[in-house]
């Protein structure tokens, strides 16, 4: 059996990112060329790019395609064709393919959120969940406070006090109208304050929670750390450096 699956390896072509349309889906998603398509929702994809184009066109749900970037893989949930470029890459062309079997990466059965993940200079890295909340309807300063958005929680309490000082009725109509807003608009938002705070997209990734997420985002960058992490600090390059012999 073991040896029936590495022939299916073998025989495998996969598809090479080559080149990248500006502001097309894959830029969007942070693609990069050199990463390798290896798979559509849990199977190996070895067909050409205007067949996948095709089936990501007239597909009316959102599809999972698996990505391999220098022996990273991760998923991405993609809705429309990537605007890609890409050639053939045979699978023994691929450094190391055969030590992993990738397929068991997607499971089926699971069910996927698309996190965005945000970092900053300093390598602090923010996992968004682009699944939007009910909470920024209900309760916008409670979302606020969830996201740590110091900045706009200041200012709407500012704003809702002084409302209500003046008109007990502006105040209601105003909550009413930012309720909605916040809850159309929360994921745009969010993103816009990410970028205000000096914070960077870094990566699109298609996983199962947030403690997912930050693996996936510690296996792309070794030296992202989160807030609130699930994961052990990182191994920073001075931690690896020998001490030095103060001794004459």
């Amino acid at each position: 059996m073991e040896n029936e699956k590495e022939e299916i390896i073998n025989n495998n072509k996969f598809l090479k990112i080559v080149k990248i349309r500006p502001f097309s889906l894959a830029y969007n998603l942070k693609l990069k060329e050199n990463d390798i398509i290896l798979g559509l929702n849990g199977e190996y994809f070895s067909l050409s790019y205007d067949e996948l184009r095709n089936i990501l066109d007239e597909d009316k749900v959102d599809n999972v395609v698996t990505i391999l970037r220098d022996q990273v893989v991760f998923n991405v949930k993609v809705s429309s064709s990537l605007g890609v470029t890409c050639e053939d890459i045979e699978a023994d062309q691929i450094h190391n393919f055969k030590k992993e079997d990738y397929k068991e990466f997607y499971e089926k059965n699971s069910f996927l959120m698309q996190f965005e993940i945000f970092k900053n200079i300093h390598r602090n890295g923010i996992a968004l969940n682009t699944n939007p909340s009910i909470l920024a309807s209900l309760a916008p300063p409670l979302w606020m406070i969830y996201h740590r958005m110091w900045m706009f929680l200041a200012f709407t309490i500012i704003f809702s006090l002084i409302l209500f000082f003046v008109s007990p009725w502006l105040f209601f109509i105003s909550w009413v109208l930012k309720s909605w807003y916040y809850g159309v608009n929360q994921i745009n938002i969010l993103r816009n304050y990410y970028k205000f705070i000096d914070y960077r997209f870094f990566a699109s990734i298609c996983v199962v929670n947030e403690e997912e997420a930050q693996k996936k985002a510690r296996e792309l960058d070794s030296k992202i750390d989160f807030d609130f992490s699930y994961l052990d600090p990182p191994v920073h390059d001075e931690d690896d450096a020998e001490p030095i012999n103060s001794s004459p």
